[in-house]
């Protein structure tokens, strides 16, 4: 659960991203930009739908977001329901268990928001 923790001890956002590829759903993804861009350290986790997003050149949002520093997860349960999980990912993109995602989200020093 440490590296889900900013210097400092600050809380870190874990933002869960379940909906797909729609233009409605960036807006989502665009937020997660901005907190990184306002220098917040945040992880932001694909799930479900939003697992087809773990792909190269799937969204231009998670390009900047990933570039600007913001972590990527994906789901690994989500990525093998859609078929994904032998699939190329995206560079820097870490595939987790939800065992590991329960822990970031009981951690009462991580600020969840869940979409």
């Amino acid at each position: 659960m440490t590296e889900l923790r900013e210097s400092g001890g600050r809380p870190r956002l874990l933002l869960v991203e379940s909906q797909g590829r729609t233009a409605s759903d960036a807006a989502f993804r665009r937020d997660a930009v901005a907190q990184v861009l306002a220098g917040h350290s945040v992880t932001l986790l694909l799930i479900q739908d939003a697992a087809a997003l773990s792909v190269p050149g799937s969204d231009t949002g998670l390009d900047r977001f990933q570039k600007e520093g913001g972590l990527l997860a994906a789901d690994r349960f989500s990525l093998a329901q859609r078929g994904l999980d032998q699939a190329a990912f995206r560079d820097g993109l870490r595939v987790v268990d939800m065992d590991e995602v329960g822990g970031w989200v009981l951690d009462p020093d991580v600020r969840v928001v869940w979409h």
